[in-house]
């Protein structure tokens, strides 16, 4: 049997011969070149391109093309191996243009289609720095569209590409933790440096072998550098802030290839900017928390889920969430309508998991009581059964502890998220317009999956160099609310009507009760409509636009919905994730 790896990625000897067909607008100086262009570097400047980063330079075959018979790759014995690791963010992580999320043009099905059209034309197996460096002064000069890939772990597309040059930071490895280089006026205890390629799982093992706690985000696989990119909220960024908040000291290479270290004292624009595309990045570490969990399971609804029961005790439970943050209480919960359980049968549950470093188990207890004793005094109000329970546990450390229950979430499906942060007013001002605004989001049989992961931390923090360019409706919200949907890949045109009610439905519900906040760029719609630049960066993003056209005067940094997309137009394509037509300048 070949290794599957021997029938996924060919490293580049020569570049690919120039293509017949030619695309007149990509061809255009104001437009991103396409493998389609007249402009598309030839064979000898993809293969200098090799050599200046000592091979590492590959010509990438779709994964799934192992179970497709009309591929040349197809390996019924592979195809098993990857159908088996498909939904591991593992794979993805490890595979050079595969991503999590909406990887369609060729998932390893026989009966769907397999392309090329959603990946990369070349991927940079970046090994440091320099390699990186390489690749975005060949995008810089030759005009390639270019792409950066850590793990892959990224629903709004971002990692994706037609036709692109990806650079993957997998391999840039490490993580050093300094137990001597701690601040006591922050609370700090030493400095972890960081490399790009690091995922979740990896530094929370390095932290717990040292005895200390670092922010990162709640699951295992996400990688440091993107999450960072548009704030990074985690299991403890209740209590010590965003991910971005924590950065002490970036290397980064800019747009126009140069190297730099940068920190509060050094390019301060660009520190405050960007906390998260580099290469290596210095973040503090904390003393190691004691960790409690409480899972709560607060209802079983035996009538149809539309009654009142289950939204009325969804929406008491919201309006409790201030309170529990301010006491130290901090988490992850999900609300679904419709769970066929059997006490009752098809009930609607409400599930939690949170958590209260350096609290003790009665703490847990007298900070979730006053919810329990509500849920307890609105029983005999309904005519619903509604059953509830909870129960504490202590760990020895943070760093050890979370990993026990932070399980990898499984991927290698189609999803579109839409999302809103909430303020205490939009918790509490109006619990009959919460009540409507949840309900709307969330028809049967979707999940509305809840992030009580602000509150004081992002409110109190201290930020190296005075601040940064994080939406600043985080440093008043509680809780970042997620509506996911998914969808069949076999059916396109079911999947255009579920985005299009998320977009022009589900998510305004939201915004009408959380008007004045925003949403997490990260974990947000590719395609929201108007001001989009206000709800993901607020007040931040004209400075953000001025430092774009200061340090990327090309746009060498393109993504859909990111800082300076406005001055781009899309054609033939909406770009989401990988599907694009071309790319050029207004």
């Amino acid at each position: 049997m070949l290794p599957l790896w021997s029938c996924l990625n060919i490293i580049l000897a020569v570049g690919l011969a120039r293509p017949q067909n030619i695309d007149s607008a990509s061809s255009n100086s104001k437009c991103k070149v396409t493998p389609s262009s007249l402009k598309w570097p030839s064979k000898a400047d993809w293969k200098a391109l090799n050599q200046s980063v000592s091979g590492r330079l590959i010509a990438p075959v779709p994964p799934g093309a192992v179970c497709h018979p009309t591929r040349p790759e197809f390996n019924p014995q592979s195809c098993t191996v990857l159908s088996q690791q498909w939904s591991t963010e593992s794979f993805h992580a490890s595979n050079p243009i595969s991503a999590d999320y909406n990887d369609d043009t060729c998932p390893p099905n026989a009966a769907l289609p397999c392309s090329s059209d959603g990946y990369p034309a070349y991927v940079i197996a970046a090994a440091n720095a320099k390699d990186v460096q390489q690749g975005v002064k060949f995008a810089a000069r030759t005009g390639v569209r270019l792409i950066v890939k850590g793990t892959g772990h990224d629903v709004p597309g971002r990692s994706s590409g037609r036709g692109s040059l990806s650079i993957w930071t997998h391999n840039i490895r490490g993580i050093d933790i300094n137990t001597e280089s701690g601040d006591a006026s922050i609370g700090t205890v030493g400095t972890a440096k960081i490399a790009a390629g690091m995922r979740v799982v990896e530094i929370l093992n390095a932290a717990a072998a040292k005895n200390v706690t670092i922010v990162t985000g709640s699951d295992p696989g996400v990688g440091i550098g993107g999450w960072l990119t548009g704030g990074g909220h985690g299991p403890v960024t209740s209590r010590y802030g965003l991910g971005a908040d924590q950065v002490l000291a970036m290397e980064v290479v800019t747009a126009d290839g140069r190297f730099l270290e940068i920190d509060p004292s050094n390019n301060r624009d660009l520190f405050w900017a960007m906390r998260g595309v580099s290469p290596t990045l210095s973040l503090p570490t904390y003393p190691s928390l004691s960790y409690r969990k409480t899972i709560e399971i607060p209802l079983r609804e035996a009538v149809p889920p539309l009654h009142s029961t289950f939204w009325s005790l969804v929406t008491l439970f919201h309006t409790f969430l201030p309170n529990i943050s301010d006491s130290g209480g901090m988490g992850y919960y999900s609300a679904t309508p419709l769970v066929a359980t059997s006490i009752p049968t098809n009930g609607g549950s409400l599930v939690g998991i949170f958590l209260f470093p350096s609290l003790t188990p009665a703490d847990a207890v007298r900070i979730m009581r006053p919810f329990e004793a509500a849920v307890n005094a609105s029983k005999a109000s309904f005519p619903d059964t509604i059953v509830s329970s909870s129960y504490a546990i202590a760990y020895p450390s943070f760093s050890a502890g979370y990993p026990t229950i932070a399980l990898p979430q499984s991927v290698g499906i189609d999803v579109r998220l839409g999302s809103r942060l909430f303020d205490r007013a939009a918790l509490t001002a109006n619990p009959a317009k919460l009540n409507a605004a949840l309900r709307t989001s969330t028809p049967v049989p979707n999940t509305l999956l809840g992030n009580l992961v602000a509150g004081p931390g992002p409110r109190t923090v201290r930020i190296p160099g005075g601040g940064n360019a994080v939406l600043p409706a985080w440093r008043q919200a509680y809780t970042h609310i997620i509506l996911p949907r998914v969808w069949d890949q076999s059916d396109p045109v079911t999947a255009r009507v579920i985005q299009d009610d998320l977009r022009n439905t589900r998510v305004p519900a939201l915004v009408g009760v959380a008007p004045n906040t925003g949403a997490y760029v990260n974990e947000a719609d590719p395609t929201t409509p108007g001001n989009w630049q206000a709800t993901f960066w607020g007040t931040n993003y004209a400075r953000l636009k001025s430092l774009k056209a200061k340090w990327d005067p090309k746009g060498v940094f393109f993504c859909r919905l990111c800082v300076g997309f406005e001055d781009w137009v899309i054609n033939g394509g909406d770009i989401v994730g990988q599907h694009a037509g071309s790319i050029c300048r207004k």
